[in-house]
């Protein structure tokens, strides 16, 4: 479901100036920021960061490695080739012209130069791309690469790959510093954390602060200028911690408050999860296995157990019956399906501890929960 318009964008307090004083302070040329999906990130990039880069006279690059998470490494070479080809050839480059020649009157008389568009040839070393690409894009400009949804580079099928990626950002230091944002909380660790990770301790790790009771009053505000109904402040509230503090999907609900313009906030809420059902955030389930439906079940549970435990074991064996017997092998196997689909991911807290990554999920689950319980 996507809004009709947008809601205001509310600051993150205090997050734009940690990032800009560990650039500043020459420690560190990167900061990672990760939080699960919908939370935020994106927004306080483009809200937020990039136009203070650009105040400072920063360029400011950007990359979306989530769009062709399957081959992460020759998106991101080729998004900077094409930001550089895009820069040195403009217009001609759009006529695939391969050579385009210029006269122009001089001093001396008529002075006759020719440009060509840099050609990157698909078959070169893919590192070397990489080098060439980035360091042509910095050249002595301040610049900061923001890569989004870094974690696609955890899978990247050139093992080499990230280490050259590291070795060009090094060399650029000075010039270049980087934002890197994520969603998978393994993705951070094998990226970042570990002590064989590509880029271990090359980046500070900064945390998207939670939105709470101002952003509350600030969303409160707006649906007074554009609705007559009353809207009960600790009814929004529950709402929002429901939808595991996502500051869009609590917008989304308030555009159907603006549309019944009658209060309801709990009908409000059903008209939300409805738009997503359509929207097929839930039809993923019914593809499910036994197994791994019945895993997801215990994580919708609240205060639910860690998944290995005894406790997990037999909530999942009772949810499948006498199919299968349920071991602690299966219940691996049936984590790695379900966090390669997006919909779990570990929380970094305890070994074996899950969570429901797609908040429409989890609250179609509870509330089938609920209604077959």
């Amino acid at each position: 479901m996507s809004l009709a318009f947008d809601l205001p964008y509310f600051p993150r307090n205090g997050l734009l100036e940690e990032v800009l004083k560990v650039y500043e302070s020459g420690f560190k040329q990167g900061v990672t920021l990760f939080a699960p999906r919908r939370q935020g990130k994106t927004s306080f990039v483009k809200h937020e960061l990039v136009p203070a880069a650009r105040e400072l006279g920063w360029q400011t690059i950007y990359v979306d490695l989530w769009k062709r998470r399957g081959e992460p490494e020759l998106a991101l070479v080729e998004a900077l080739e094409a930001t550089v080809e895009q820069r040195q050839s403009g217009l001609r480059r759009k006529l695939k012209l391969k050579q385009v020649k210029a006269k122009a009157k001089g001093p001396g008389g008529e002075v006759e130069s020719t440009m060509e568009p840099i050609s990157h040839s698909p078959e070169g070393v893919l590192e070397n791309r990489l080098d060439a690409a980035l360091t042509a894009l910095v050249g002595n400009r301040r610049t900061l690469l923001i890569l989004d949804e870094v974690q696609a580079l955890a899978g990247a099928k050139r093992d080499d790959f990230v280490a050259a990626l590291r070795t060009v950002i090094q060399k650029l230091q000075g010039h270049l510093v980087v934002f890197y944002t994520g969603s998978s909380r393994d993705g951070l660790n094998s990226m970042f954390r570990l002590q064989k990770a590509p880029l271990f301790a090359s980046a500070m790790p900064v945390h998207l602060p939670d939105l709470g009771d101002d952003f509350i009053e600030d969303r409160l505000v707006f649906l007074a200028e554009r609705s007559q109904a009353q809207v009960n402040k600790e009814a929004l509230e529950r709402v929002f911690d429901d939808l595991g503090k996502t500051p869009e999907f609590l917008n989304e609900v308030i555009l159907h408050l603006i549309i019944a313009n009658d209060g309801n906030i709990d009908r409000a809420m059903e008209a939300w999860q409805e738009a997503h059902r359509e929207a097929g955030a839930g039809s993923v389930l019914s593809d499910l296995r036994p197994i791994e439906l019945a895993v997801m079940e215990l994580l919708a549970q609240r205060d639910h157990p860690t998944v290995y435990s005894a406790e997990a074991l037999s909530f999942v064996q009772n949810a499948v019956g006498k199919s299968e017997v349920v071991a602690a092998a299966k219940i691996q196997s049936a984590i790695k399906k379900l966090a390669k689909l997006d919909l779990v991911a570990a929380t970094g807290r305890k070994s074996g501890d899950y969570e429901i990554d797609d908040r429409a999920v989890l609250l179609q689950l509870r509330k089938r929960w609920t209604t077959n319980g």
